[in-house]
């Protein structure tokens, strides 16, 4: 099962962080499954060799038939099951890889600089881009002033920053409460020397303000560690989620339709392929990503696929299946950037079940120049529509199409 002595200049290497390093949550594994099952099903007939655990050897059993080509490679458990250690031992072998990792522990970034630095073609981001992308923060500075995004400040937890007065100071500032305090241009002082920063009246603590902030971690996925600020009290029990030394952002809070846009990119040039919407609840407890509906329809549609496309043709070496996250306010008539995924989304299992296309190997031939920008977008087509949605336990994806 384990035989490398074929693999070829036309072989391709796909795995996925959390099936190959085996990790038992199971809320995740449940997505992390039905995505390498997809890739797998979109790769099973070219010379692919896909990476596992012992514990998920055998999740590709139905797609492995006498016409497939898949082969399975199963880390060894004297390997520790480290996956970043069979890497760096292994895959210098292989010339192409495709993979599916997530961007919390900069898990998605270190995969790729092994990659990179046994030169193997990645269809997927740049480095460099994953590590921008992956930074909530440094993502909205880069895109400040050229994209349409709510106000984000990074906030250190430490007791000499004063951090909870520069929340109060934002979240004041939001619902309009600054008043004699406001300084002239309206902006709010919160990069200001804390004796700069004028002194808070807490008599309206606990009073739900109408405009909301959101805070969430700097590296973090779906609605990992979020948290609602309705009242200032809200900031006080920031520190039951975020240790002392983290970093996070808060933004204002922008009300609207939570939903995607997944795009094919060559580094260069974004072809958006499909507006998702997404499933998310988002209470006092915290925030969960339950799935998604695709393809979804709205009269935003361009906008939100002008707003998409220009964030990844602005970071340069954004390549592969990217996901870029969006607030549809109708209210406003606006589409707000969140943030880019800059890699396989969970929007892609839906994808893979509607689309005419094949998806993962269109990813290759483009970034292989074996098909142009235009020839692409003639083939971008599906056949119904698809929904993806966890069951109550949270655990087991469940996907539903209709034909249209």
């Amino acid at each position: 099962m384990n035989d490398l002595s074929n693999v070829n200049d036309d072989s391709i290497l796909i795995f996925e962080y959390f099936t190959a390093s085996g990790v038992e949550d199971d809320s995740i594994v449940s997505e992390a499954c039905e995505i390498i099952r997809s890739l797998a099903i979109e790769l099973k007939n070219f010379d692919t060799y896909v990476l596992v655990c012992k514990a998920f050897e055998n999740i590709f059993d139905d797609i492995i038939d006498e016409d497939s080509n898949l082969k399975v490679i199963v880390i060894p458990s004297d390997n520790d099951g480290s996956l970043e250690e069979w890497l760096e031992s292994n895959v210098c072998i292989f010339s192409k890889s495709m993979f599916i990792a997530a961007e919390n522990d900069m898990n998605l970034y270190n995969l790729t600089k092994i990659l990179e630095k046994n030169d193997v073609r990645v269809y997927g981001c740049d480095s460099y881009a994953v590590k921008l992308a992956s930074d909530k923060y440094e993502t909205f500075d880069y895109f400040n002033g050229r994209l349409n995004q709510p106000q984000t400040f990074n906030i250190l937890i430490n007791p000499k920053t004063y951090w909870k007065r520069a929340i109060q100071i934002f979240f004041d500032k939001v619902n309009g409460d600054y008043g004699d305090q406001s300084v002239e241009d309206g902006t709010v002082p919160i990069m200001q020397k804390p004796k700069d920063i004028p002194v808070l009246d807490n008599s309206d603590k606990s009073v739900v303000k109408e405009n909301m902030l959101i805070a969430k971690p700097r590296f973090g996925v779906d609605c990992d560690n979020l948290k609602l600020i309705k009242s200032k009290i809200d900031i006080d029990e920031l520190e039951e989620i975020y240790d002392e030394g983290s970093r996070f952002v808060v933004q204002e809070f922008i009300p609207g339709i939570v939903a995607s846009v997944s795009l094919i990119c060559d580094g260069k040039t974004a072809i958006p392929i499909s507006l998702n919407k997404q499933v998310v609840k988002i209470d006092d407890n915290g925030g969960e990503y339950v799935g998604g509906e695709i393809p979804f329809e709205h009269s935003l549609k361009d906008n939100a696929f002008e707003l998409a496309k220009k964030a990844c043709e602005y970071i340069p070496g954004i390549k592969g299946f990217v996901g870029v996250d969006i607030i549809i306010n109708e209210d406003e008539n606006k589409v707000y950037f969140i943030e880019i995924n800059s890699r396989f989304t969970t929007s892609y299992v839906g994808l893979q079940k509607i689309a005419n296309f094949n998806i993962a190997k269109s990813i290759i031939d483009l970034l292989d120049e074996n098909i142009s920008y235009e020839e692409l977008i003639n083939k971008i087509a599906y056949d119904g529509k698809v929904s993806f949605l966890k069951d109550e336990n949270g655990v087991r994806l469940d996907i539903k199409k209709e034909d249209f």
